[in-house]
């Protein structure tokens, strides 16, 4: 099969296998595999209200390696049949879950057997086309179930967050480069369906032959980019991973070469789908400063913003002020991942968790400031224009008129997001008189909790489970957050504040982000309330 364009599309068409799973009240569906596996899904039981019954298992990519993804799947399993109204539970297999061959039927026997419910294992995908083995279609599945009785009544878990894949995808922007995802069929959906802007036409889905799972997908991998490189249209080819050919230990040198053959420079960012976006756009941060240290030229003018992606911050238009205040003191603004990076910078603008990994090794390595506040609100924008200032050696700007002292307010507010972005509100908020404010980040991996901590300037509250965030959530009279939360954690007084990261491109367009209008408005609309 040829590559293929991966774009923006919206799910039309609701007749499929798991929507016929979902029409069933009374069925959960527990989809297993990597964290990239779980977005379309979650996308799809989002638009048709079936949130409360799907759950996903916590596989990490050792889990396959080891063998114990089984342990991870019947515990989802057990905890899904647990739920009010649950009568059958429907296991929605991956690709890796095939491919490594679980014990299906000692699953389906004795976690039926165990929870009470009726639990089945649903092939689906490529490799449950390829498998050369026939099994029951959902319709099959339902036809064997007794009558529908009652419905599951729960919430939903948090919704799982963009992959290290799509996050990646989303960083990598520069002019002239082709982003190639090797994949079986299924994967490029979460990008199609929810984490690829609409504007993007540079991103493709390589998808292997059957007898690749079997003999390895090099050769067919390197003919296709080989090919895309022999066009011409691209200078540069960043391979993207996912969970099988990470899985099957893939090896990217000889795909690289054939790009490379055709006059294109090509490289590998790690993903493997299991990690998330903030990580996956973590590493890719680090290694393009690392590469591009090599060959910099002294340090001029040259401002570098770090942790910057549509996605994970929101719309650009929110940087052009700032943009042009740094300018006006003759700077060169860069932003890593867009533009091409050829001197040594003389100050790192950090302005997402994601680039604090390359932030710290600018400065231990190269000595380059950081700045990382973000320009929010009167009192945000004076003091981040003082920072700039001291750290590039200039006289700062005539101190603002002080703000006027305002009455303390008892509201116990939860800021819920990237810790830089959460910093932001919480000076804004307390210049406002609120002082009793909490801020809390989701991380879905160990990894993006590292980050989290290490760009946090002030304590903050990392969870990956709906159980270690409730109590701060329940303690709260409003949250700013990410309304994608509400299913899960119940409903609150909420001042939206919708990322990407979550909610997909949905949240990044016109307006969007910490610094953007629409966040502004409805900021203001809860601070006059």
């Amino acid at each position: 099969m040829p590559m293929q364009p991966i774009a923006a599309e919206e799910i039309r068409d609701f007749s499929t296998s798991l929507d016929r799973l979902w029409a069933r009240r009374d069925l959960v569906v527990a989809a297993a595999g990597a964290l990239i596996c779980f977005r379309s899904i979650y996308r799809r039981a989002l638009q048709i209200g079936a949130l409360g019954r799907f759950r996903y298992a916590l596989v990490r990519a050792e889990d396959y390696v080891l063998g114990t993804a089984e342990d991870a799947i019947r515990d989802t399993v057990r905890d899904a049949a647990r739920l009010p109204g649950a009568r059958a539970v429907v296991i929605y297999l991956s690709c890796l879950d095939i491919l490594t061959r679980l014990d299906f039927a000692d699953i389906e026997r004795t976690l039926s057997a165990e929870t009470g419910c009726i639990v089945r294992c649903f092939f689906r995908g490529p490799l449950a086309k390829a498998d050369g083995i026939r099994h029951e279609t959902a319709e099959e599945i339902l036809a064997a179930l007794p009558s529908e009785e009652g419905a599951v009544t729960a919430p939903a878990q948090l919704p799982p967050p963009m992959s290290d894949t799509a996050g990646v995808a989303d960083f990598l922007r520069e002019e002239g480069a082709a982003h190639v995802l090797v994949t079986p069929s299924g994967c490029r959906n979460a990008l199609a369906r929810m984490d690829l802007m609409p504007e993007r036409s540079d991103v493709h889905a390589l998808i292997p032959q059957a007898e690749d799972y079997i003999f390895g997908m090099e050769e067919t991998a390197a003919a296709e980019i080989g090919a895309l490189a022999a066009e011409g249209t691209y200078r540069t080819v960043h391979l993207l991973s996912s969970p099988v050919p990470a899985f099957m230990a893939m090896e990217a040198a000889p795909i690289l070469q054939a790009a490379e053959e055709q006059g294109c420079r090509a490289c590998a960012p790690p993903t493997d789908g299991f990690h998330g976006a903030v990580h996956g756009a973590a590493e890719a941060t680090l290694r393009l400063v690392q590469e591009a240290a090599d060959g910099w030229r002294e340090a001029g003018r040259t401002v570098l913003i770090l942790g910057y992606s549509p996605l994970l911050f929101g719309n650009m238009a929110q940087l052009n002020a700032p943009i042009d205040f740094l300018t006006a003191y003759g700077c060169d603004v860069r932003t890593a991942g867009r533009d091409a990076l050829t001197e040594r910078p003389v100050l790192v603008w950090l302005v997402s968790a994601a680039g604090v990994s390359a932030a710290e090794w600018l400065h231990r390595e190269c000595g380059v400031p950081v700045v990382c506040s973000l320009p929010l609100g009167d009192a945000g924008r004076t003091a981040w224009r003082a920072e700039i200032a001291a750290a590039l050696g200039l006289p700062p700007e005539d101190a603002a008129a002080e703000q006027a002292a305002r009455d303390v307010r008892a509201d116990r507010i939860l800021i819920i997001g990237d810790p830089i972005a959460a910093a932001a509100i919480d000076r804004l908020l307390r210049a406002y008189g609120l002082r009793n404010i909490r801020c809390a980040s989701y991380a879905w991996g160990e990894e993006t909790a590292a980050l989290y901590r290490q760009a946090a300037g002030a304590d903050v509250l990392v969870f990956h489970t709906a159980a270690e965030l409730q109590p701060a959530w329940d303690a709260a009279n409003a949250v700013i957050a990410d309304p994608a939360l509400l299913p899960a954690m119940g409903e609150k007084r909420l001042v939206p504040l919708p990322s990407g990261l979550l909610s997909g491109r949905d949240a990044a367009g016109e307006g969007s982000g910490v610094l953007g209008a629409d966040f502004a408005a409805v900021l203001d609309a809860f601070l006059k309330g």
